[in-house]
């Protein structure tokens, strides 16, 4: 694992029972440690909540921040705000077992978890599909409610075309 992530492990061991806070800024730096991403600037804010019962625990992550894309349109850069979250759960096993979405099993004797891959996760599933400059979709909101002016020349064909057919 890069070593940018280690300051994302947590101490399994030393959370209290009930509702332990964590909080971190996300910067490029920190996507930078996932390899090649979509965008070049990012900066998130992020809040991860444990609630520890027992043997099991409640991972909450909120992401709050913008990150900047590339318009699908005109290829310009523009900031585009997210808000995230997410939402697992953590149970002791026998052995390491993420195959359920909801529920990460880890081994008894494991000290930390790192909540940095859950992190990226959260910030990933907020960017939309679709990269629209929202001050560009504004605008084409307002082009779409003018009416279309048709050259009147086009009309006269169409006339001759409706003429031709009956």
């Amino acid at each position: 694992m890069d070593k940018r992530l280690r300051k994302y492990e947590i101490k399994l061991f030393d959370l209290e029972e009930g509702t332990n806070r964590f909080d971190y800024r996300l910067g490029q730096d920190f996507f930078d440690g996932f390899g090649t991403m979509e965008f070049e600037k990012a900066g998130i804010d992020a809040t991860v909540n444990i609630t520890k019962r027992g043997q099991l625990m409640e991972v909450d992550l909120h992401t709050r921040g913008a990150v900047e894309l590339l318009d699908d349109r005109t290829a310009e850069p523009y900031m585009q705000d997210l808000n995230g979250h997410l939402r697992t759960l953590l149970r002791y096993g026998h052995e390491y077992n993420d195959d359920n979405e909801d529920l990460i099993i880890i081994p008894y004797d494991t000290p930390v978890f790192n909540v940095a891959q859950l992190l990226y996760e959260a910030v990933m599933l907020s960017i939309p599909m679709k990269h629209l400059n929202p001050q560009n979709a504004a605008e084409e909101t307002e082009r779409e409610d003018e009416p279309e002016v048709i050259d009147p020349r086009w009309m006269e064909l169409k006339k001759l075309l409706n003429d031709k057919n009956t």
